[in-house]
């Protein structure tokens, strides 16, 4: 009988017990006994979830930030002396950078080797690895996602990496690694590397450790070679990864009957349900031709919220088609008992007027009348704005009681006229302590907003909301994505009487704000039913519409951010043209209005290097990327491409509390302004303010303008 096994499971728990455990630990309301303690309860919560599902799991998941950082504490790299200190690198004045993991909305530490002239990795035996199967991130994917390691050195750092993992490996029965660095584009001496690592993992073990070795997000290239590796199990993503289910079929039960084969039947990046069905007819191929099939989720759980249990608000006939986390497990043992009787295939609401708006698009419809030269001389007569102008990215700090307002006007504790009332007295306040302070170009705050995704999702057709579907972004850092499960199409104005009203208390100009399309869809839930390039050209169209009422309220810039335009990127470079086709013409789709309104583009916290060509082509006026946490890497990319447009390199680190100094500026802008013209630049933070604090938030923009005025004097 097929077996179930399941990893990954949100570690957020189903009331946000985590960011509160952690971030109680940062406000000093309870010690370091009491966070160790505390999420060790919710870890068993977590095992008790998967011991009442599944046969088999992985143990050890629990983080009291991020993976990747545990794993670069356990082999030496970095050595926090207590808990102080290892949020200090988290989050503090010297934190690690911070990335995508892979194409997903999750963000990782990366750790960095530069350091490091020579290998010198040393197991550190005092940090605790649980249970009886742990999981650990693979040595490859480890590597490949670290930075700093000097390409003629990798198989060095690697070989040595290896005897480490064999040393922790060798104390378990069980161990899970997670490889999915491995469903990169990998070159031969790549696959060469991985296979004498993993022939030194697997060196006289003594307790003939069983090694499951685990990819997912996509499909591996070299799977022959991957079945010929010393290990006992291979778990395959056989639902993002296209090419796998087929790939494996034709290798021939000869090569497949020594292994585990570990099959990805449950998506672990989406809510629709499973076909189970499908699953099992597979399954029943997959059955002859292996030693033992294992059917397992198609990636970790964590990119799902925990549990459909208790939202009350999606309508039934949604709901019976939606599977988060704990559902997913259910799924597990459906597969396993071969009951299709809960599946049924999900078709989205139609809505034929957007269907024939969309269908009518034509190449003109993608493609401004004026570009981007012609425009900024228009733009720069009539905003008239200063040498290296400052502004933000659009949120100010989210206090209590903004946060208040909003809850008390959802539940109808308050009136809408008092809502609207404390909301303009927040945008007021917010566009007076800019004015104060002297930035150039203001944004209203966003008091009205919970989420900048969620906001838009809440005003749309064909998008559900949820009460509780929070998933972890980074860190203690969650979001609620929404379910894009039907035509979408804008009802009515979203966002126009907020920024009407900001533009009204103040002579300067209030940039309109708006999610990009590309955004939207990587931070929600997508429906599957039609192409992703016709969801994305109905977003595109709803938010063009929205910047047309912009211009009719006089409203001048309006910026479209789209930070998760790296993230929706392929991970395999053959797929990347099917991608930015749409990706590139949903935005431009979007901002293709009067050549008189400055488009503004925010993106953040990505390898943005090697899509620098795709980026110039998204018809922006202006664009700001992160730069602090980077060391301002980015910059070297624009310095071999014509880049017409303007650009706004982040010259803080809004994740991090720690206010950053003049001096800190200064060095970033400099380092810039060798590579882009002063003509072309301007000053901002790298992120929203949305999480930081009054106080901080000020002292750190009164810095970044006085490290502009520095700049312009000297």
């Amino acid at each position: 009988m097929v077996k179930t096994y399941a990893y990954g499971f949100p570690r957020i728990g189903k009331n946000r017990e985590y960011k509160k455990i952690i971030e109680d630990f940062w406000k000093n309301k309870i010690d370091s006994e009491e966070l160790i303690s505390d999420t060790l309860k919710l870890e068993k919560q977590i095992t008790n979830t998967y011991k009442n599902n599944v046969d088999n799991y992985s143990t050890n998941e629990m983080t009291l930030y991020d993976k990747m950082f545990d794993m670069a504490i356990l082999f030496g790299k970095y050595e926090p002396i207590n808990l102080e200190h290892y949020y200090d690198l988290c989050r503090g004045k010297n934190c690690l950078e911070m990335t995508k993991w892979f194409n997903t909305n999750y963000h990782y530490l990366v750790p960095d080797f530069s350091d490091w002239d020579e290998p010198n990795f040393r197991y550190q035996t005092r940090f605790r690895i649980t249970g009886e199967n742990p999981h650990l991130i693979g040595p490859f994917t480890f590597l490949k996602l670290s930075k700093g390691i000097p390409e003629d050195k990798f198989e060095k750092f690697a070989l040595q990496l290896a005897e480490i993992y064999r040393i922790i490996i060798d104390d378990f029965h069980a161990v899970h690694i997670d490889e999915p660095a491995f469903v990169m584009d990998l070159s031969k001496k790549e696959i060469k590397c991985i296979k004498k690592m993993y022939e030194i993992m697997t060196t006289k073990l003594r307790l003939n450790t069983k090694i499951n070795v685990f990819t997912y997000y996509e499909d591996v290239d070299w799977l022959r070679e991957l079945f010929e590796l010393p290990i006992n199990g291979i778990g395959l993503d056989f639902v993002n990864g296209r090419n796998n289910l087929r790939e494996v079929l034709s290798l021939g039960s000869t090569l497949l009957k020594g292994k585990t084969l570990f099959a990805g039947f449950v998506d672990g990046t989406n809510v629709w349900k499973t076909d189970i069905k499908h699953a099992c007819i597979n399954l029943d191929y997959l059955q002859k031709m292996t030693r033992e099939v294992v059917v397992t989720n198609a990636g970790p759980l964590y990119h799902l919220p925990v549990t459909t249990e208790g939202e009350k608000n999606i309508p039934s006939k949604l709901k019976n088609h939606l599977s988060f986390a704990t559902e997913k497990l259910q799924e597990l043992i459906d597969i396993k008992n071969k009951d299709y009787s809960k599946y049924k295939k999900y078709n989205g609401s139609w809505n034929n007027f957007v269907q024939v708006r969309v269908e009518d698009l034509t190449d003109e419809d993608f493609i401004k009348s004026v570009d981007v030269v012609e425009r900024r001389k228009i733009q720069d007569k009539i905003l008239e704005l200063p040498e290296l102008p400052t502004t933000t990215i659009g949120s100010f700090p989210q206090t209590k009681d903004v946060r208040i307002n909003r809850l008390h006007h959802k539940k109808c504790k308050i009136k809408t006229s008092e809502y609207i009332t404390n909301v303009k007295q927040f945008i007021r306040e917010t566009v007076h302590v800019q004015e104060e302070i002297g930035m150039d170009v203001l944004v209203h705050g966003e008091p009205e907003r919970s989420d900048m995704v969620e906001h838009f999702c809440q005003r749309l057709n064909g998008m559900q909301s949820t009460d509780n579907g929070w998933i972890i972004s980074y860190g203690t850092r969650v979001y609620r994505p929404s379910i894009i499960h039907g035509d979408v199409s804008r009802p009515k104005k979203m966002t126009i009487s907020e920024i009407e009203y900001a533009q009204s208390c103040t002579n300067k100009p209030v940039k309109g704000m708006l999610t990009g399309a590309v955004t939207i869809m990587a931070w929600d839930f997508v429906r599957k039913d039609i192409s992703t390039q016709t969801v994305a050209n109905q977003i595109a169209l709803s938010l063009q519409d929205e910047i047309r009422d912009y211009e009719k309220v006089g409203i001048k810039m309006v910026q479209v951010d789209e930070p998760a335009f790296r993230e929706l990127v392929p991970i395999k470079k053959q797929y990347h043209k099917e991608y930015f086709d749409w990706a590139i013409k949903s935005y431009n789709l979007t901002t293709n209005t009067n050549p008189e309104t400055q488009i503004h583009c925010h993106m953040c916290y990505s390898e943005f290097n090697e899509i620098v060509e795709e980026i110039n082509q998204l018809d922006f006026d202006v664009v700001s990327i992160e730069c602090s946490r980077s060391g301002g890497e980015i910059i070297e990319a624009f310095e071999n491409i014509d880049f017409k447009r303007q650009i706004g390199l982040g010259v803080w680190d809004i994740h991090s509390p720690a206010v950053p100094t003049k001096d800190d500026m200064v060095k970033i802008l400099k380092r810039a302004l060798r590579v882009i013209p002063r003509r072309q630049f301007w000053i901002n933070p790298d992120c929203g303010l949305k999480t930081r604090g009054w106080e901080e938030t000020k002292e750190s923009m009164k810095n970044m303008v006085e490290a502009r005025e520095v700049v312009i004097n000297e």
